[in-house]
């Protein structure tokens, strides 16, 4: 069960509450954090998971099914990075990538136990931040195609296209990411 500011709600009546309790507070962000570089083996391992503060006590172990989303983004459009960078022949030392969502679960709840969910928590994932690094000695304009195409035809991250999106790039040269590292 879902623990929501350190209590447990296992119904619609106790989510409720803590919804009427907390209000705006239950909105949040998500981070899941990807990360290859050249000693990575697995490209679909090592996503961590950053919880919003209305949910971080819930177990580590634990993945909801609503949280499995950004999980899969993450994991998917990050390992399109070193596949497709591998078959076109782009040396990457390394690349970070990060899907930052902003999440308010209360309308789902919109009708229940005569609650009435805010009109900006409509469908609950309200956006989305992709932000990648990039660590090459390759040209910028290289870097920036490899991160287009991945952002256009990555199946997890069109499955999301409802959900209003932004990105970022960042391209650092191996010298400078070892100077800041």
């Amino acid at each position: 069960m879902p623990v929501v500011f350190g209590e447990t709600v296992n119904s619609v009546e106790a989510i409720v509450a803590a919804f009427r309790r907390h209000g705006d507070d239950v909105r949040g962000t998500y981070r899941a954090h990807y990360r290859f570089g050249r000693d990575s083996v697995d490209p679909y391992s090592g996503v961590r998971l950053e919880r919003p503060a209305s949910l971080v006590d819930n177990p580590a172990h634990v993945t909801y099914p609503w949280e499995q989303v950004f999980v899969a983004a993450a994991a998917c459009a990050g390992s399109d990075y070193p596949m497709l960078a591998a078959h076109l022949g782009i040396a990457i030392d390394s690349i970070s990538f990060v899907v930052e969502g902003d999440f308010d679960p209360r309308d789902e709840f919109d009708g229940l136990d005569g609650f009435a969910a805010p009109a900006e928590s409509r469908h609950c994932f309200l956006s989305l931040h992709l932000r990648t690094t990039l660590i090459s000695t390759e040209a910028p304009n290289v870097l920036a195609r490899l991160h287009e195409r991945v952002l256009a035809n990555n199946m997890v991250l069109g499955a999301l296209r409802g959900i209003p999106t932004t990105n970022e790039l960042q391209i650092e040269t191996p010298a400078v990411a070892a100077a800041a590292g």
